[in-house]
C-alpha cells in the first residue's frame, strides 16, 4: 500500500508530464457546457435545475482529469471474481489464491476519456444547437446504461481512494452557483 501512495504522491508532482492534447480539448469543451449551462437564463430542463446539470459536467470533468493524471491505473483493473476450473479450461488462465479458491485473471478499464469528445461534449454542437445539446447531453449521461456515468460510478468502487479523490484535481475548483 505504502508503494501505491508514494507512486500515486510522484504522479501528482508530475502531472504536467501526463497532461496531453486530448485532455486539454476534453477539458476545453467540458469547461464550455458548464459555463454555458451557468450563463444561461432559459431552464434547460423543466425538473432539473441548471445547477445540477453543471454539477453532472463538473462531475465528468474531474474524473477524466483524475483519469489523465493516472491512465494507467484507470485501464489496468484487475478483475478478481472467484472461479473454479473445470475440467475444459487451462489452469494456466488463473491464479491461485490462499485459501484454495482461484481467480481468473482479466483486466477491464474504467476510464472515459477515448468516449467523451464527440460523443458526448461537442464544442460545434454547442454553437450550433446551445440549450438543445446541453439537453441532450445531460439525458444521455443520465440514461440507466450510459457508459460514461457507469464507468465513474464503478471506478470509484473499484479504485482506489487515493486515485478518485476529487479536491485533488484542479477541476474540483470550478464554482456552481
Amino acid at each position: 500500500m505504502r508503494i501505491q501512495i508514494d507512486k500515486f504522491k510522484s504522479v501528482l508532482l508530475k502531472e504536467s508530464v501526463n497532461d496531453s492534447n486530448g485532455f486539454n480539448k476534453i477539458d476545453k469543451v467540458i469547461r464550455a457546457y458548464i459555463k454555458f449551462v451557468l450563463t444561461s437564463d432559459k431552464k434547460i430542463n423543466e425538473y432539473v435545475p441548471n445547477t445540477h446539470i453543471a454539477e453532472v459536467f463538473k462531475d465528468v470533468l474531474i474524473y477524466s482529469e483524475l483519469e489523465n493524471m493516472n491512465p494507467d491505473i484507470f485501464h489496468n483493473v484487475k478483475h478478481d471474481p472467484y472461479d473454479s476450473i473445470g475440467k475444459n479450461n487451462n489452469p494456466d488462465d488463473y491464479d491461485k489464491l490462499v485459501d484454495g479458491r482461484y481467480v481468473k485473471k482479466e483486466t477491464y478499464s474504467v476510464g472515459i476519456n477515448d468516449i467523451l469528445i464527440p460523443e458526448y461534449f461537442d464544442l460545434g454542437r454547442l454553437k450550433i444547437n446551445g440549450i438543445n445539446e446541453i439537453h441532450k447531453t445531460y439525458k444521455k449521461l443520465k440514461e440507466k446504461d450510459d457508459n460514461v456515468m457507469n464507468n465513474i460510478k464503478l471506478g470509484r468502487i473499484v479504485l482506489p481512494y487515493e486515485y478518485t479523490n476529487k479536491r485533488l484535481t484542479k477541476s474540483d475548483k470550478i464554482r456552481i452557483k
